[in-house]
């Protein structure tokens, strides 16, 4: 199967074949963290720093800081995938759960570590001894809203509310566990129209500033959105050289980008545009970072 996949991987454009990630975790206002699936690792990026690779030989697309403090990433796309949690000292992953456990691309974790997924409508989370039940009592829709597609990413506020994305629509769960619609993002899909297969704009990830603005990395569309605290939505960044934002992560005033090209096979690199309006280039991992060292 691996060999298939791989042969299969040869004939699709190069920027389409490195699919890129979409969790990052700003742990500070000049490091941060994410996954990287071209290189098959977990970096640590501070600026003015060789990155530092937390973990290596795990295919990532989504990386997470739960509720619990601790960093979590996933390699579901592998033969025998699991959920891992990661250390800043880059010492071994350990794995916690199978993929076959949880059967979702993404997911979050609770303050006891619990992890949290979709399956079909309904948002469950799983306890440490495996017992599956549903979300804070419910992890359902509330009534006369739009059904759960795939649920793409997901993201903890100050004060314990789960926001998740589905399509361009941003929704959160309060402590009675019913998930409930905060706003439609939408619009035109660029060119090149690749990293989806919907034909519709989806949040790729979703951060929260200390003034409670909510942020939005949507690449289909080239932009980063703001949602104010009034509902109001503001694009805050757009695409420019092909370089499209698929995650986003804040840090006091400081908004972080982790963007890949859409055109050419140069790796992620990561953004950092400051309250004053600068923008930094914080760094970048290119294409076979391992071959090189």
């Amino acid at each position: 199967m691996k060999i298939i996949r791989a042969l299969f991987l040869l004939f699709l454009p190069v920027a389409v074949s490195a699919h890129p990630g979409g969790g990052l975790i700003a742990l500070d206002i000049n490091t941060v963290v994410f996954g990287d699936p071209m290189n098959n690792a977990v970096w640590r990026l501070e600026k003015g720093k060789q990155p530092q690779p937390l973990a290596r030989n795990l295919h990532v697309h989504w990386t997470i800081r739960g509720l619990d403090g601790q960093l979590y990433s996933e390699s579901f796309q592998e033969i025998g995938g699991a959920l891992f949690r990661v250390f800043l000292d880059a010492s071994k992953p350990v794995k916690v759960a199978e993929e076959s456990q949880v059967n979702a691309p993404v997911f979050a974790i609770g303050k006891h570590g619990e992890i949290i997924f979709q399956k079909g409508a309904q948002i469950l989370d799983r306890t440490s001894d495996g017992k599956v039940r549903p979300f804070r009592g419910s992890g359902e829709v509330a009534k006369g809203e739009p059904p759960l597609q795939q649920v793409i990413a997901y993201h903890w506020s100050a004060d314990e509310t789960l926001y998740l994305s589905d399509g361009g629509r941003l929704r959160r769960v309060g402590t009675d566990g019913i998930v409930r619609l905060v706003a439609v993002v939408d619009g035109k899909l660029i060119e090149p129209k690749i990293w989806n297969p919907t034909g519709a704009p989806r949040i790729w990830s979703i951060a929260i500033d200390d003034r409670k603005r909510i942020f939005t990395a949507l690449p289909d569309l080239g932009q980063v959105v703001r949602i104010d605290r009034d509902g109001s939505q503001h694009i805050v960044n757009r695409s420019v050289g092909g370089w499209r934002a698929t995650a986003v992560a804040t840090f006091g005033d400081s908004l972080f980008l982790l963007e890949s090209n859409d055109t050419t096979n140069t790796g992620q690199r990561v953004r950092v545009i400051r309250a004053s309006g600068k923008d930094e280039l914080l760094g970048q991992i290119g294409p076979n970072v391992f071959a090189r060292r």
